[in-house]
């Protein structure tokens, strides 16, 4: 915990918190909702790249942790900023669905399935971002390109399925309460792929950060 507090004071910086009000963009009739969440990435990078260049690793290096601890405690810090993201846009979708009726034309709808696909595309981004950098624990510029490559791809295969599988077309682009109930699946989903998707994230990161001679 005392690493995790240290992150919040010394790795955190304002861009980040400031980008979870772009969750207001779901209130935009027709809008990409997914971009919302690629900003979400890009604030972990920009603070990423802000830590990089505070030398936080050498500060950590002094510490009396482990390799481990260090990358537990990155984690935890980008899982905060994810699922502030996450909380923040819930206040957004309510006031969005109260103007349901204005149909989103470029992409699904601000709801219970999107918030669930959104996790998959941040547990992909995770998936690819972190291990690369672990590698070193410096390079960050082709980690983020790759993984924003992977996201873009993400949102065009679930925007693709959306107008393909009737289930997709017919419940997971509606504002009504009862097909937002038969959404749920899709968000527990979500949570689990973000989950899995995460944790093998970690996995691979501190195996690489061990063997990185720093």
């Amino acid at each position: 915990m005392m690493l995790l507090k240290k992150e919040w004071k010394l790795v955190m910086m304002p861009v980040p918190l400031l980008f979870l009000l772009l969750s207001a963009l779901v209130l935009v009739p027709n809008y990409p909702y997914y971009v919302t969440f690629f900003y979400t990435t890009l604030g972990i990078f920009l603070m990423m790249q802000s830590a990089r260049e505070n030398r936080d690793l050498y500060y950590m290096a002094l510490l009396p942790v482990t390799k481990r601890e260090m990358v537990r405690a990155r984690f935890l810090l980008v899982l905060s900023v994810e699922a502030l993201q996450v909380l923040v846009c819930v206040p957004f979708m309510l006031l969005r669905a109260s103007y349901g009726s204005v149909k989103n034309a470029v992409g699904i709808e601000a709801n219970v399935a999107f918030l669930g696909f959104s996790l998959v595309l941040l547990g992909l981004f995770n998936r690819i971002f972190f291990p690369m950098h672990y590698k070193n624990a410096y390079d960050l510029g082709k980690p983020f390109l790759l993984s924003s490559i992977a996201l873009a791809l993400g949102v065009l295969v679930l925007e693709t399925l959306q107008h393909i599988l009737p289930y997709l077309n017919d419940v997971c682009d509606s504002y009504a309460a009862a097909d937002q109930l038969r959404q749920i699946p899709v968000l527990l989903g979500g949570l689990l792929v973000f989950s899995l998707l995460t944790a093998r994230s970690f996995t691979l990161s501190v195996r690489r950060f061990e063997a990185a001679d720093l």
